[in-house]
């Protein structure tokens, strides 16, 4: 489904529902306890309204007073001068910084602390609302939400709560957009209902739609979400910034003000957004007859039209251009990618007849081993240098956005890479990987990991818990660190057998067997680990001839009916 038609459908599907309307009439009755209060400065209101029955939609409605509409002007508050720890998540290493209209943040720091503790079912649908400045709290208490509620709850169970706004003005710059449309689903999360006669949506977009009259340049402020344009023949629905700002602007400009969305909202009823595309007799671009038809059915005549439109396509054409440039660069980075992943798969077979990936890249000792290391050293250095961004880039977050799909590639990244890294640092003659060698990237992709284990348990779909068949990469990334430091544990070992440092030695090496046994049961483990000039087996030789012939223990059960053999024979 194109983008056109999903706007369409969603559109629809609102105005032909109740919900709007039950939004607005929880709306007007915080506003009458708000009005209340309207001596003091900058008040706001909220009020929760709960279903009766269990599957019955939860509401969040928030109301400001009249006194706030036009007490900050434009002015916004930039990221770097908060000093607000509830939104700082938002800000990425590639998009450091944002800004947010002040008087919304003002707002939203009065909010008492009890909003905060509401117990938020996420299986149920949760709505939040609100009409002008009240709109800007409702949005901004939704990316709270989100951040802060929602991504620790299962996916699969998690219905993410919808933000519908009537009459609120633009919330914040570039940078807040940026921020919320690099979240997955979040911008899909909010819908602003916005009337034709109501110039509050555009107020900060004059004296032009885009331009600002102080600067004489582009508006800093940005839309987000879906956009629901009213009037009394009809409703066009919109979610591209380029579309959203012209229509504000337009709209703004005009000297007219309505307040109660409650008439808009009964009038929509019973009419449809149009189907433009399944019209005849216009412009073969179906995307823009559908514009057309949109702009007609919320009363824009024809000159309107078409210099909206015209204005539109300027804008569209510079950000097409500006788009095809950066994946031109995205493009080229994904190749190299794929190039140095190939590569290290390549370099994986041919390496099983001279020890193993492991073994042979840490010694290599024939010229044709030598020259295959040199060519891949440097796709390595590209696949470490590529993740290592990503995952800067996602820590400022905790990984909490990274997708789960990247999130696996980053983790495969990491079993491929990793032993590399490890080799190079046992090679240097360096003890204890973990305190001293080990990159924090590959920490992070580990943990993040983990995290999403736990929180998206495997027996919920019924597939099945560990692994029937062995792994191609050891699953522990630094499994080589752990027969690394046995190697040094077991050439520690003293002639005297029944010396206290063996015995603590011996604890130590035994705990080493059952980590092993344990891989090896869950099929978590590379069966080249077992390969004969591998380290493991170079350690296996060593710590046998110290048990002795009468050890008896798993690993070396499984070691001495040299089970391991049908493993290989896997390879």
């Amino acid at each position: 489904m194109n983008q056109f038609n999903y706007e369409e459908e969603l559109g629809n599907h609102l105005v032909s529902s109740d919900l709007p309307s039950k939004c607005w009439a929880h709306i007007k009755v915080v506003n009458q306890e708000t009005q209340q209060q309207q001596q003091q400065q900058q008040v706001v209101k909220y009020k929760r309204f709960d279903g009766q029955s269990p599957g019955d939609v939860t509401i969040i409605a928030f109301s400001c007073s009249p006194t706030c509409i036009s007490s900050e002007g434009q002015r916004l508050v930039s990221s770097a001068d908060l000093n607000f720890d509830h939104f700082k998540f938002l800000s990425t290493t590639s998009n450091p910084s944002f800004s947010i209209h002040n008087l919304a943040v003002q707002l939203f720091r009065s909010l008492p602390a009890q909003l905060f503790q509401e117990k938020i079912d996420s299986r149920k649908p949760l709505i939040i609302t609100g009409h002008s400045h009240g709109g800007s709290v409702a949005s901004l208490f939704t990316l709270w939400l989100l951040n802060n509620t929602y991504h620790t709850i299962e996916h699969r169970k998690t219905k993410l709560p919808i933000c519908l706004t009537f009459g609120s003005p633009l919330l914040g710059d570039q940078g807040l957009q940026k921020a919320i449309l690099s979240r997955s689903n979040w911008a899909s999360c909010f819908v602003h209902v916005v009337s034709t006669q109501d110039p509050i949506p555009g107020l900060f977009l004059t004296p032009h739609n885009t331009i600002d009259s102080e600067s004489n340049s582009e508006s800093k402020y940005k839309s987000f979400g879906l956009y629901l344009f009213c009037s009394v023949s009809g409703v066009a629905c919109f979610s591209q910034p380029e579309f959203v700002l012209e229509l504000l602007g337009s709209f703004s400009s005009q000297n007219r003000h309505l307040n109660d969305y409650g008439l808009v909202l009964e009038g929509l009823k019973g009419k449809a957004i149009v189907r433009g595309t399944h019209l005849a007799g216009f412009d073969n671009n179906t995307l823009r007859t559908g514009i057309i038809l949109q702009l007609q059915a919320i009363g824009m005549h024809d000159m309107q039209k078409n210099e909206l439109i015209r204005r539109i396509e300027t804008k569209q054409k510079e950000s097409l251009e500006h788009k095809a440039n950066y994946e031109v660069g995205l493009d080229e980075n994904l190749k190299k990618m794929k190039i140095a992943m190939a590569y290290m798969e390549w370099y994986k077979k041919v390496t099983r007849t001279r020890g193993g990936y492991y073994d042979s890249y840490k010694s290599p000792t024939e010229s044709g081993e030598i020259r295959s290391k040199a060519n891949l050293v440097p796709h390595q250095i590209t696949l470490t240098k590529s993740w290592t961004h990503t995952v800067n880039e996602a820590k400022k977050t905790d990984g909490k956005y990274l997708q789960f799909r990247l999130l696996m590639a980053g983790n495969n990244y990491r079993r491929m890479v990793e032993p590399l890294e490890i080799a190079k640092y046992y090679k240097q003659g360096l003890k204890d990987y973990w305190a001293g060698g080990r990159s924090e990237h590959y920490i992070l992709l580990e943990k993040w990991l983990n995290d999403a284990n736990s929180s998206f348990p495997q027996k919920q779909d019924n597939m099945p818990t560990t692994r029937t068949e062995p792994c191609s990469f050891n699953e522990d990334s630094c499994f080589w660190a752990h027969v690394e430091e046995a190697l040094i544990l077991v050439n520690m070992l003293c002639d005297e057998e029944s010396s206290p440092q063996n015995e603590q030695l011996f604890r130590k090496l035994k705990h080493f067997e059952d980590y092993v046994m344990d891989s090896k049961n869950k099929h978590i483990l590379d069966p080249e680990v077992f390969l004969e000039q591998s380290s493991f087996m170079k350690w296996w030789g060593i710590y046998s001839a110290h048990k002795g012939t009468s050890y008896d223990s798993p690993l070396a059960k499984f070691m001495g009916d040299k089970e391991y053999e049908a493993l290989l024979r896997a390879l």
